[in-house]
């Protein structure tokens, strides 16, 4: 199975107006990924006696990517240098293409597990599909140990965390979200991966080196699948209640 190694470098092709234009982004370093998650906007508040949700992750998304673009090449700049030595040149490259790429880099989804027996108590392997640079990955397999009620009870909590901005009668209450809850979990619980390698070597079940290596907005997706609610099979009976 082909397997993302974490250290390259991903390379991301836009096709924009008969041209072709690449972005490089370099490794994204698990501060840089709770920077992007505690930049993404979530609020609530009341107006007229009616609850507003707003929420913005476009900004966050456009830091993100200013700060981990490493190369850009197809761009022209005003004296033929390289589009690398220009000043601040990651705030230049088209809004369009600086969204399209940071799209990308939050392309990881749930995926379908195999049908290969029976779930082991104690053991739980939740599946990925996710795109790395120019390619698509699936069966990224993450093998976890089952969460402990504290374990959940602490995710619970830090999921429900909100501040209060302008007074507690009319303000507005910002949600702070529980990624780095989530990313801390995953180093506790996680046994093993299949999907992924350091160079040339599989992280395995190499726990030290799945903790230290694995991307971080990974892990928060795996672990939040782990912590997420199974669906439930119900026969449904097909004479309603109170038919003859």
């Amino acid at each position: 199975m082909p397997s993302i190694d974490l250290t390259s470098p991903r390379v991301f092709t836009i096709a924009d107006r008969g041209r072709e234009y690449t972005l490089t982004v370099g490794r994204i370093a698990r501060k840089q990924w709770l920077r992007y998650f505690e930049g993404i906007f979530s609020t609530s508040e009341n107006q007229a006696g009616k609850r507003v949700d707003r929420f913005d992750n476009s900004t966050a998304r456009l830091e993100l990517i200013a700060d981990v673009l490493t190369d850009a090449s197809g761009y022209a700049t005003a004296d033929g240098c390289a589009v690398s030595a220009v000043p601040g040149w990651q705030q230049l490259i088209p809004l369009s293409h600086r969204l399209g790429a940071a799209e990308k880099l939050l392309d990881v989804a749930p995926a379908e597990p195999p049908e290969d027996g029976p779930i082991v108590l104690g053991a739980e392997a939740v599946y990925l599909t996710a795109v790395w640079g120019a390619s698509k990955f699936t069966g990224l397999c993450h093998r976890f140990k089952t969460p402990s009620a504290e374990q959940q009870r602490r995710l619970s909590r830090d999921a429900s965390r909100s501040v209060i901005v302008g007074g507690s009668r009319r303000g507005t209450t910002r949600w702070l979200g529980s990624q780095a809850t989530l990313a801390e979990l995953y180093d506790e619980l996680i046994v093993s991966v299949e999907g992924y390698t350091v160079g040339a070597e599989e992280l395995g079940a190499d726990r030290d080196a799945i903790i230290r290596e694995m991307d971080t907005y990974h892990k928060v997706a795996a672990t939040d699948q782990l912590f997420s609610p199974a669906e439930v099979k119900a026969d449904v009976d097909s004479t309603a209640a109170g038919e003859e």
